[in-house]
């Protein structure tokens, strides 16, 4: 069992912290996307199993190049197009690679495409978003020195 380490704790705040402003989907919005994708990888259509946590959640924007935690900025991946094979590569060039059948790449396409177009929630204003790295860089600057004071207490 991995131990909480300072570094752990730091990484988990941010997480946390995005999340208040960016929240991850609710039960309710991963049923619908289960629904939507009719429990299968939608890049290969691999039927994916719940209960087996098979599927993925795999962002279709990344958040580390702006992508918000939507529902419909996400879609069900098996581990392999998510993980292996997909990695970082934006989901309409791996699509193309990935499904040579054009009449079948076509139609999984137009499926995602409608998927992202039902998105609701509008993105977070570039501003709030500033705002917000400010507010997260300062609690994680207070952690570090708190981390500093209480190691300095050490014998």
């Amino acid at each position: 069992m991995a131990k909480d380490t300072p570094s752990m704790a730091k990484n988990k705040m941010r997480r946390c912290l995005a999340a208040i402003i960016d929240p991850h989907p609710s039960g309710a919005e991963v049923e619908e996307l289960w629904n939507y994708f009719q429990s299968s990888c939608a890049y290969c259509g691999i039927p994916l199993a719940r209960a087996s946590r098979t599927g993925h959640l795999d962002h279709i924007e990344s958040s580390a190049l702006g992508g918000s935690n939507e529902i419909h900025n996400h879609l069900l991946s098996c581990s392999r197009c998510n993980g292996d094979e997909k990695r970082e590569e934006d989901w309409q060039s791996f699509m193309a690679k990935k499904v040579t059948d054009i009449e079948l790449a076509a139609e999984r396409h137009a499926h995602i495409s409608v998927w992202i177009g039902r998105a609701g929630r509008e993105p977070l204003d570039p501003s709030a978003k500033a705002q917000a790295e400010i507010i997260i860089s300062q609690a994680l600057e207070s952690f570090d020195e708190a981390v500093k004071k209480l190691r300095a207490l050490r014998p």
